[in-house]
């Protein structure tokens, strides 16, 4: 439940039990599509770094994450926590547009793990009328708009439609709203929405993605400085 509490600027959202603190900015416009950005990492193996402000080619991961979002014709729902001031701090210097069209959400604490992060953007999606909602990791940064938009298309009414990548199930994973749904009410832990894609496989449909996408991730600093090179891809097989 989303309970306003009394600000001025930006609406605030409090977390108890049943919610989530966070920000809600951009249109009031209902979005029909939403990218859900797990953001909320605490970096524990990159020495606390924030993720999300982590730079590839200079670029700062949250805004290729944002950009992706936005290039693939959907509304971007950021879900943060660890040193989250820092990071909307940066984008309200660095990329002030990116961050005016999406929706933030802060959360209280960044060791209730993966699921908590999933279950409130998820939510918020939903909440602000997303249809179709896509999930994204902040810390793949060779997943793009391409490969986004490519999952998108390929989705079909009642199915869950995944990117596959060297023979791999992978990201962007696109639900229809009650798939979304069902799938946060049953994320524990750090599973995130693996257990309700195992219960589901033979309604899901992968895409291969492989000329297009690398989901490679970011978890230490050899993984940074392997990923700063890019895998070299193509454009994505629209056939």
């Amino acid at each position: 439940m989303w309970l306003p509490c009394p600000a001025s600027g930006p609406s605030l959202w409090v977390e108890s039990e049943t919610g989530a603190i966070g920000r809600r900015r951009g249109p009031e416009k209902p979005a029909v599509r939403a990218t859900v950005i797990l953001a909320a990492g605490r970096g524990s193996r990159l020495g606390g770094q924030s993720k999300p402000l982590l730079r590839i080619n200079g670029e700062l991961l949250v805004v290729r994450a944002l950009r992706t979002a936005h290039q693939a014709g959907t509304t971007p729902v950021l879900v943060l926590s660890h040193r989250s001031t820092e990071v909307l701090r940066t984008l309200r210097t660095q990329a002030p547009e990116e961050l005016e069209a999406s929706e933030v959400v802060e959360l209280a604490s960044s060791s209730a793990g993966l699921s908590l992060s999933f279950r409130t953007g998820i939510r918020h999606a939903a909440d602000r009328g997303a249809e179709q909602i896509a999930v994204l990791l902040v810390d793949q940064p060779w997943i793009g708009a391409e490969a986004l938009r490519t999952v998108l298309e390929a989705h079909q009414r009642g199915r869950i439609t995944r990117g596959l990548i060297r023979g791999q199930p992978s990201h962007p994973v696109v639900f229809d709203r009650e798939d979304a749904l069902a799938a946060a009410s049953q994320a524990q832990g750090d599973d995130g929405a693996r257990h309700y894609l195992r219960a589901h496989r033979q309604r899901s449909d992968l895409i291969d993605l492989s000329a297009c996408a690398d989901d490679a991730d970011i978890d230490t600093p050899d993984d940074l400085r392997s990923l700063a090179v890019g895998p070299g891809l193509q454009q994505c097989d629209l056939s």
